[in-house]
């Protein structure tokens, strides 16, 4: 069952079997194998064992492989989508016109097929409302990032409501740049993090081969000790593994987000919630908690406040709060559920503005919904204007909000690259140990 789960995936990830190429793949592995047990003076014994390990995980490096790829395509078909979706609905302002332009840059493949199902969906049907909606939600739902969401949440808006929304949707190009931006730059750095991660492994195991050199020209055996061929098999075998679990931890989705994080803060923002008013007793946990949740805000705030900024192209302020609490993210709903019932309380106060998120020291929150607050009265600078100026911010903190969510993503990779070391650690340990007691025995 699992192999035909594996193989499932494979094909979903767009691998082409082949058996010669396949048969030379692990002809390759399988001679490689025996050389690093040569090597290392491994028995036949061993070295057949560590061949077996090889052939069994190899489908899970191919995996791995071809998951990697996968993702980059998805993530680069996006991309594309994204950018000439925007141009050409700057152009006509139409979503089936739209469509139909993209359609042209995909010739075959997923995003193809999907888009003229999209499009077939709003030629062919009749007597439905939000034809337009169902048939992009079918893109978003191929291609599950938010972005695309927003984008087209956007696009429906102005299509039927009309108004100014070339300025802003020039400032959602700017944040698909940056976004691109990002994922290439995470995708240089996890590459670069597998390179080391190999490199420790090679380097780790090249250490170890140099102690059976040294015991050659003193004529010692060490490699041929039992204990030594178990050691050796040991690390190989471990070594192997850990390329395998950085490789599958280095290979990730950049489009659909992971909401597991997302679970665990709300848990400890509601833990946070009942303990913040007896402060004494849970001092060092609250503390804590707070610091983790401070962070988890800074992420989450600016991806409300794009929601809330493109709602105000139709809406005035406070509906626009009002709409955002049903799309946005989960950390925030409760603090909005709050904001919303003191705005019904006292509309026209700030006191509800200024006390959004004040238990934690956010500045660029205290900015924001100030502004907002601003713009609910009618006061400051024209309101196209301070619209855009709130989107223009809100790029700013949603790029450095992703760049620490992408941060958290790729750590423990050093964990990673220190356990080749460790391991190769031991078995040098044992193998001196073992160069001693053979070299102390043929003296005597």
């Amino acid at each position: 069952m699992k192999r035909k789960k594996l193989s499932d995936e494979l094909i979903k990830y767009g691998y082409v079997f082949s058996l010669p190429k396949m048969v030379i793949t692990y002809i390759v592995m399988v001679i490689s194998t025996v050389l690093i047990g040569l090597l290392f003076q491994l028995n036949s014994v061993f070295i057949i064992v560590l061949c077996i390990c090889v052939i069994l995980m190899l489908p899970l490096y191919i995996k791995n492989y071809n998951y990697n790829r996968y993702q980059q395509q998805r993530f680069s078909d996006v991309n594309i989508y994204m950018e000439q979706f925007m141009y050409s609905f700057m152009k006509n302002g139409k979503i089936l016109s739209t469509l139909n332009d993209v359609k042209e840059l995909f010739l075959k493949g997923k995003m193809c097929d999907v888009i003229n199902k999209a499009i077939k969906y709003i030629r062919d049907t009749y007597e439905e409302n939000d034809v337009e909606s169902k048939a992009l939600k079918m893109i978003c739902e191929e291609y599950q990032y938010e972005g695309l969401k927003t984008m087209h949440g956007f696009a429906l808006s102005v299509e039927a409501n009309g108004g100014a929304y070339i300025s802003c949707m020039q400032l959602i190009l700017e944040a698909r740049r940056m976004w691109a931006d990002r994922v290439y730059e995470q995708m240089k750095i996890r590459k670069h993090q597998k390179v080391l991660i190999l490199m420790s492994i090679v380097t780790s195991l090249l250490l170890c081969s140099i102690l059976y050199y040294m015991a050659e020209r003193m004529d010692v055996s060490v490699g041929s000790e039992m204990i030594s061929q178990i050691i050796t098999f040991a690390v190989i075998f471990l070594d192997m593994w850990i390329y395998y679990l950085a490789d599958r931890k280095l290979s990730v989705d950049f489009l659909e987000e992971d909401t597991r994080d997302d679970k665990i803060m709300v848990a400890k923002y509601k833990r946070f919630q009942k303990y913040k008013e007896k402060p004494s007793s849970h001092y060092i946990s609250l503390k804590i908690t707070r610091k983790q949740l401070t962070r988890a805000f800074e992420k989450e705030f600016p991806r409300w406040l794009l929601q809330v900024s493109l709602l105000l192209q139709s809406e005035n302020v406070q509906v626009a709060i009002f709409k955002s609490l049903k799309d946005a993210p989960l950390l925030m709903q409760d603090e909005l559920a709050k904001l919303i019932l003191e705005l019904k309380r006292d509309p026209t106060s700030m006191k509800p503005y200024n006390s959004f998120l004040d238990d934690y020291n956010m500045p660029e929150v205290r900015s924001a919904m100030k502004m907002l607050f601003s713009l609910s009265e009618g006061t400051g600078a024209n309101a196209s204007d301070q619209i855009e100026d709130i989107i223009r911010r809100n790029q700013q903190m949603m790029n450095k909000a992703e760049k620490l969510r992408m941060e958290d993503t790729a750590s423990g990779m050093y964990a990673l690259f220190l356990a080749p070391q460790l391991t190769g650690g031991c078995k040098l340990l044992v193998d001196m140990v073992l160069l001693l007691v053979c070299y102390m025995g043929k003296m005597i």
